[in-house]
């Protein structure tokens, strides 16, 4: 119960003491989903056609587009309908793979990228189309530390 009390308090302090109709720094107001959790304008996801991730136990960790770099499971958003590339790079010398899964926990349209087992070895998955049922990327074999949510944007 203190931890949980602890991290709210936390959240608390994060989130700020404004009310309705705060802006951030950026002047985008949050209380009007202009922003996603990266601090990224829904406009600034339209140009990106590739992500690119560095594969560990601990998490996927964002290098491109610059609005993840350095984010741990960062939420993405995809338009739908778009193509995209998911390269991602093993950073650990532990397997690892990429699959794009619904909110059922099934592979969306056979998406997911070769294992890759070597430390420096790069894999990438091309041609994922985006679409409603994407909800997670995640790695088959260390699913509660490597995985980030999909936000799907219509045109």
């Amino acid at each position: 119960m203190v931890v949980r009390t602890a991290g709210a308090l936390g959240l608390t302090a994060l989130a700020g003491c404004g009310g309705p109709g705060e802006e951030t720094e950026n002047g985008d107001d949050p209380e009007n989903g202009n922003d996603d959790e990266n601090g990224a304008d829904n406009g600034d996801w339209e140009d990106v056609e590739e992500f690119y991730f560095e594969g560990r136990v601990e998490a996927w960790t964002g290098v491109e587009p610059d609005i993840i770099d350095g984010e741990d499971n960062p939420t993405i958003t995809l338009i739908e309908d778009n193509e995209y590339d998911f390269t991602w790079i093993n950073e650990d010398g532990v397997t690892h793979n990429l699959e794009i899964r619904d909110e059922n926990d099934d592979i969306v349209e056979d998406y997911q990228s070769d294992d890759g087992e070597e430390e420096g070895e790069e894999t990438t998955l091309e041609g994922v189309v985006a679409s409603e049922e994407m909800a997670v990327y995640i790695c088959t074999y260390h699913e509660s530390t490597q995985v980030g949510d999909i936000e799907i944007e219509s045109d």
